[in-house]
């Protein structure tokens, strides 16, 4: 390659590298020229010199046949590949355990850093901090920790939701939440929006709108169990005072929400009007199409991506934490309708 470009070996090896100290000229020249000889650089090679593996662990504290992980995988892998890093995943699925355990084999495999849906063990992340191991949350954080992440703006959306909900004539909106997922950064942002939303339209806020709804063991219940662990809904909407209109926090627990008002013998939208969250392929395929806010879950992956990669590679100082918030949009579709009295 150095003889074709005429330049010396030092120079192709710092232009295949992206050195900044060659002109995008020579490198674009260098690299076309390694494209049609077929180089292939070693990594492994690499790893030797620079100390890296140039491989990436994904640790996936939310369950794999949701959508919304394949979206910020198809939004990761592509930018990490791009940029010379491979992804293994690991899928901890909600337990902690098996998350810490992941970590714990990445680490012998000396993974470069970490793109992480964590599964609220801030100890776990609290280790890495202080062995200054890059990673980056996605979708969820730490509010007591100081960590790099990567969020949909989710006090906007929840507050979007319960705002076009008002708009269609609803003034009895509960905010339903997936149990599990109570304490957890994304649901208290919805939900924070939620309630903001009402007090700024002059609603008032009523804590016996807030309704949990039990999901822990959803891939192994059927239809009359979910309805008997979820009596606090049940209750709520059989009563006089029921809500005409439900903010479920995302669009996973929406689909099993339709399951139970529908054995209540409700009808969706027009008893009860049904918001989700998160806009995923899940909203178009249930009857009635959901409305739901949509986050650009693909944009989150590859810029969480991007974040880590630059950490890892010294463009951004471990010390410098990094906090972005993306913004959702509303997608509307057929399960909220105009209130009528």
């Amino acid at each position: 390659m150095a003889k074709i470009a005429g330049v010396s070996k030092m120079t192709v090896s710092l232009a295949l590298r992206g050195d900044p100290s060659i002109s995008n000229g020579t490198s674009k020249q260098i690299k076309e020229i390694a494209a049609e000889l077929g180089y292939i650089p070693n990594r492994m090679a690499q790893g030797l010199t620079t100390g890296r593996s140039y491989n990436i662990g994904l640790l996936i504290g939310g369950y794999l046949h949701d959508d919304y992980q394949n979206l910020f995988i198809k939004g990761a892998i592509p930018y990490a590949l791009e940029r010379g890093y491979t992804i293994s995943i690991g899928p901890a699925e909600c337990d902690p355990i098996i998350e810490n355990s992941f970590i714990k084999k990445y680490n012998n495999m000396m993974v470069d850093g970490y793109l992480a849906f964590h599964c609220n063990n801030r100890d776990t992340y609290k280790e890495l901090q202080s062995k200054d191991i890059p990673f980056v949350l996605y979708t969820k954080y730490f509010p007591d920790m100081d960590t790099d992440y990567v969020i949909c703006n989710d006090f906007n959306g929840g507050y979007k939701m319960t705002k076009y909900m008002i708009e269609q004539g609803h003034t009895h909106i509960a905010f339903v939440f997936d149990s599990h997922l109570m304490t957890s950064s994304e649901v208290l942002e919805r939900k924070r929006g939620y309630r903001t939303a009402l007090q700024d339209h002059g609603l008032k806020f009523d804590e016996d709108l807030l309704i949990p709804f039990n999901l822990q063991n959803y891939n192994k219940t059927n239809h009359q169990s979910l309805v008997q662990e979820n009596a606090v809904f049940t209750e709520r909407m059989n009563s006089a005072k029921r809500p005409t209109a439900l903010f479920v926090c995302n669009d996973i627990t929406a689909s099993f929400v339709y399951i139970v008002v529908k054995r209540l013998g409700l009808k969706i939208p027009e008893q009860v009007s049904i918001g989700g969250y998160e806009g995923v392929y899940l909203g178009s395929i249930i009857d009635p199409t959901l409305t739901t806010i949509s986050t650009p879950i693909e944009e989150i992956g590859k810029k969480a991506c991007e974040i880590l990669i630059d950490k890892i590679e010294g463009k951004i100082p471990i010390s410098e934490k990094v906090k972005i918030q993306l913004e959702p949009t509303l997608l509307v579709k057929e399960s909220i309708v105009p209130y009528k009295i």
